[in-house]
Parts: C-alpha cells; sequence; structure tokens
C-alpha cells in the first residue's frame, strides 16, 4: 500500500518531468519556458519560446529539445537506484523504486510512440532523417535495460526474509510494485477518451515484461542498509497524498473538446511551440492593488 501511494505520486512526477525537461533546456538554449502541457494519452511538451525561428533544427535543440525528455527519463532511472543518497526507510526505498521505473516505463516505453505524431520521434525524423520506429525501438530497449537496476534494488531487501530472494517472490515484487501503475495508467487514459495507439502499450508492456525477465534471472545484492520499519500512519497519509495528487494530474492529463491541455504561465510570442488547436489554461499574477489617493 506505501508503494502503490507513492506510485500514485511519482507517476505524474515523472511525466511532469518529461515536459519540464523541455522547457528547462531550452531556457538554457536561450530561449523562455512560458508553460507546460502533460495529457495521459499525448506525448507531455515544454511550452517554449524558441530562441530563433530556425531553433527546432539546430543541433543546441536536437539535445536541450528534442531529446532532453527521453535523456532525463534515462538519467533518472539509472542514477536514482544506484547513486543518489536517499534517507533510509520505506517510503524512500518505494519512492526510489516507482520513480526509476516510472521514469523508465513512461519516460522511455509509453512517451516513446506518443510522440510519433507530435514529439520527440517526429522532430528526429522531421529534421534528421531518424526514422520514427528507430527511435521507438531505441527508446524501449533502454527502458528495458536501465528498469532492471531499481527491480535489483527493492529486490535486494528481500535477504531479510526468511529463504532469502527467492525466485518467487522476485516476480511478485515486480508484479506486485510495478504493474498495477502501469495498468491504472493506461486505463484512465483511455477512460479520458485518448486514441492511444497500440504501440504504446506495446513498448510499455516490452519494459514491464523485461522487468519481469529481470527478476527471474538476477539475483541481487544485500541492501546497504537494514530494513526499516513503516506504521500505519505514513502508509495512509502517504496513500491520500496520492490520489490527491493522481487526481489533479488526471484532471490536467485531459483533453478539453478533444485537444491537449496547455497551462501557460508566460506570453507566447511568434516563436513559441503552443499549437493554434491547444485548449489554453493562463496563470497570471494577481495585479497590484493599488492605494487610495489621499483626499
Amino acid at each position: 500500500m506505501l508503494s502503490w501511494g507513492a506510485a500514485l505520486v511519482a507517476w505524474p512526477l515523472a511525466w511532469l518531468v518529461l515536459a519540464s525537461a523541455q522547457g528547462i533546456g531550452t531556457l538554457l538554449a536561450g530561449g523562455g519556458w512560458i508553460g507546460v502541457a502533460v495529457p495521459f494519452g499525448a506525448h507531455p511538451w515544454g511550452l517554449v519560446n524558441e530562441p530563433t525561428v530556425a531553433f527546432a533544427a539546430s543541433r543546441a535543440a536536437l539535445v536541450s529539445y528534442w531529446l532532453a525528455p527521453p535523456l532525463v527519463a534515462l538519467a533518472l532511472a539509472v542514477l536514482l537506484p544506484t547513486l543518489v543518497p536517499v534517507p533510509p526507510g520505506w517510503l524512500s526505498e518505494v519512492g526510489v523504486f516507482q520513480l526509476a521505473v516510472s521514469s523508465a516505463t513512461l519516460g522511455l516505453g509509453w512517451g516513446a510512440p506518443l510522440g510519433v505524431a507530435n514529439g520527440p520521434a517526429c522532430g528526429l525524423e522531421r529534421f534528421w532523417g531518424v526514422p520514427p520506429s528507430v527511435f521507438v525501438v531505441a527508446s524501449a530497449l533502454l527502458g528495458a535495460t536501465v528498469v532492471q537496476l531499481a527491480v535489483a534494488r527493492l529486490n535486494g531487501h528481500l535477504w531479510g526474509e526468511p529463504g532469502g530472494p527467492l525466485r518467487s517472490r522476485r516476480l511478485v515484487v515486480v508484479v506486485a510494485h510495478a504493474l498495477p501503475p502501469a495498468v491504472v495508467w493506461v486505463a484512465v487514459a483511455r477512460v479520458q477518451g485518448w486514441d492511444v495507439p497500440p504501440a504504446a502499450v506495446l513498448t510499455m508492456a516490452a519494459v514491464l515484461v523485461c522487468a519481469l525477465v529481470g527478476g527471474w534471472i538476477w539475483t541481487p545484492h544485500a541492501p546497504l542498509r537494514p530494513r526499516p520499519d513503516v506504521g500505519w500512519g505514513q502508509v495512509l497519509g502517504v496513500v491520500a497524498l496520492g490520489f490527491l495528487v493522481f487526481g489533479a494530474a488526471a484532471w490536467a492529463g485531459a483533453p478539453r473538446r478533444g485537444q491537449v491541455v496547455g497551462f501557460v504561465w508566460g506570453v507566447p510570442r511568434e516563436t513559441s511551440n503552443v499549437p493554434a488547436g491547444m485548449a489554453v489554461i493562463r496563470f497570471t499574477l494577481l495585479p497590484a492593488q493599488r492605494k487610495p489617493q489621499a483626499s
């Protein structure tokens, strides 16, 4: 239950990180980050004012704009289970697991086919001649590879159980912790009315199947810290927070009149990537209150 509650927070966060990576990358390249779009059934976008008219076809855009989402997802899936220090506790462990798995599953599996129409795969084909199938397959293979790191880390805690990390237990860990969030994500996208391409489901499934294969093959090392305890108060608090976060993410990721919703806090200019048909929700600062004139 603690892991499922953490998943309700981590999976939308991983999806938001993809859009934020594109916005921050464009900002570092000299443009402006003015908003995000995080649809459940389409590729997330950082809404930006590009620095120049020809920015999308430039070498700077290749890394900072088109490849920023998958590269950040890859970095999170690799670094979180291996190098990033986290405080001891079950919440930290399942949080690291869910964020790393969602980065691999959503960022490298689910998201790659969604970007064929209007996303990284589309940009690579248009400006660099990379076939979308090559990008989708390569992204899914990377996701299937790096997801093993999160699985091995969580399975390492099975050394604290009588008998250790038996193969059946390693498989149950993947089935119980990783599959339910993925099923919920796809189900919500379908209920919202998104026309999800079968390829997105297949690449997501490929990452998760490889996680199962890794659990079947690899015997993990013992964890570096003793198994921590967890109480029901922490579990219920995380689950409640998870429902709030996931509910907000589902609202933000639902289509409006069949269109992707963009949340914009800046001013789109001539070089912005905000599509003409996008349903835009604007955030503006409240005007400063005027002081009454002295009589």
